[in-house]
């Protein structure tokens, strides 16, 4: 949960842009089509597991203030992305992402333990997003 409007919360997580603040091995993230709506194409270059790799993901669904999809376009990596978000007051938010993953060469070795190893991990990133957005939207 983030205290600052949902406004300013989906602003913030919806640029992919921003990941780069948080999730840590996102090296740099780029927008290379659109406008931040559907169909905006974003280049990740990022490391996993200790390997560097370049990603492009697309934004497949959007519903601002509520909820976004994305999903890698290329990369070895191919997921899915569902983000939502609630507003719980008018300066209160709380947020979630779901994801799926398909698991391809070379992660196919790590096989059923990649979905909740990155579940663990985004957990994890997430409880840095309170204290960015705040920080970044103080008054």
């Amino acid at each position: 949960m983030v205290d600052r409007p949902v406004a300013q919360v989906f602003a913030y997580l919806s640029d992919v842009r921003n990941d780069q603040q948080w999730w840590r091995g996102i090296h740099s993230a780029r927008r290379v089509a659109g406008d931040g709506g559907v169909g905006t194409v974003y280049e990740l270059d990022a490391t996993l597991l200790r390997v560097r790799h370049q990603t492009r993901i697309e934004v497949t669904a959007q519903e601002p203030q509520r909820s976004q999809s994305i999903a890698v376009r290329s990369g070895p990596l191919p997921y899915t992305a569902h983000y939502e978000w609630t507003e719980l007051a008018p300066a209160r938010t709380r947020f979630r992402l779901v994801a799926e993953i398909a698991a391809v060469r070379p992660w196919t070795w790590f096989g059923p333990l990649l979905n909740p190893l990155l579940s663990l991990l985004a957990r994890r990133y997430f409880r840095r997003v309170p204290a960015i957005i705040e920080a970044a939207t103080a008054a």
